[in-house]
């Protein structure tokens, strides 16, 4: 399941390990195929950057940490923890509020 993706358009996303060791197909509208092999049960959350998977874990901290890192070294602009006081999820992308 997605919990969150980056908000510049990025190729960089927090999924959460609802099937494990399962195979997600999804064709878009212009003809693209995106397929997402969720990992062993072993780990809650998984991050995937440009394609690959780069962090597993138990905790959502730890996914958030490593998916602002490879954010930041992406772009310079980014919205860091999520903050529900000051932020909300549009899409999957934190915006503010």
């Amino acid at each position: 399941m997605l919990i969150r993706r980056c908000a510049q358009g990025h190729d960089v996303q927090i999924y959460r390990n609802t099937h494990p060791d399962s195979t997600l197909t999804h064709t878009y509208q212009d003809g693209t195929v995106v397929t997402l092999a969720y990992p062993s049960p072993d780990k809650d959350y998984f991050v995937m950057a440009d394609g690959a998977m780069t962090k597993r874990t138990d905790s959502f901290e730890t996914a958030e940490n490593e998916f602002i890192s490879i954010c930041e070294t992406k772009h310079s602009t980014s919205n860091g923890h999520i903050d529900w006081v000051k932020h909300k999820l549009d899409n999957h992308k934190v915006v503010n509020r």
